[in-house]
């Protein structure tokens, strides 16, 4: 554990007044980040008393992994439920995660399902299921590993019924977002990336990749003719 006192800064107390709850939780991310764990959760303790829905679910990130705080996997999935009645998709994808093993002892794959849907409807709408063509949810990149893991659960031989259309265009999601993370240094992303890619060769993909991959490619190439330099 890191022993610093915690104390507020001039620049904190500004944004507590302003209510900038924005600003309390980018500062325990930056912290967390640093390995400065205890200080992080004062931050997002902050953040989550302010109402923001990030701190409150990283409270239950910190409460799950015991991250300078006693492990309490009853608190965590509080707090990630209560972040995750406000919309967030982390939340729900954490919840999703919890209940999809028996790490926590609590395996239950319906309910991990149904949060890993949830995750996704907060992102995308609540249609999203009824739809054939995902690839172009470009928003669905900045969560790389919900998308990874609705695609083991749309392929064959997994809890949902499998659709293998979706299934891939979820890993194209999830390969592109990770792709991003490991461009910005963030190396933990590494062997998920890996795994994404060992998955995507999988036969059962053989009759949808290159559909999807050539529209990948294609709009990749349009958008840099578009440019004008």
């Amino acid at each position: 554990m890191d022993e610093i006192k915690f104390s507020l800064t001039q620049a904190d107390k500004v944004a507590i007044e302003r209510k900038d709850d924005d600003y309390i939780n980018a500062k325990g991310a930056k912290l967390y980040g640093n390995q400065l764990y205890s200080q992080a959760v004062e931050y997002y303790r902050l953040g989550a008393v302010m109402g923001n829905s990030v701190s409150i679910s990283n409270l239950g990130y910190c409460y799950l992994y015991g991250r300078d705080i006693p492990q309490n996997t009853a608190l965590a999935i509080a707090y990630f439920k209560i972040a995750s009645e406000k919309g967030n998709p982390d939340a729900a994808y954490k919840l999703g995660d919890i209940y999809s093993r028996d790490t926590w002892g609590l395996e239950d794959k319906e309910l991990s399902i149904y949060y890993y849907s949830l995750a996704v409807t907060y992102i995308m709408g609540s249609d999203w299921q009824l739809l054939d063509d995902l690839y172009y949810a470009d928003e669905l990149q900045y969560f790389p590993s919900l998308c990874f893991a609705l695609a083991r659960e749309l392929a064959k031989g997994e809890a949902l019924i499998a659709n293998i259309p979706l299934s891939y265009q979820f890993l194209l999601h999830a390969k592109i977002g990770y792709e991003n993370e490991l461009a910005q240094g963030f190396e933990m992303y590494r062997q998920s990336y890996e795994s994404v890619q060992s998955l995507m060769v999988d036969p059962q993909y053989d009759e949808v990749r290159d559909k999807y991959d050539d529209i990948y490619f294609d709009d990749k190439e349009n958008d840099e003719e578009d440019i004008d330099f």
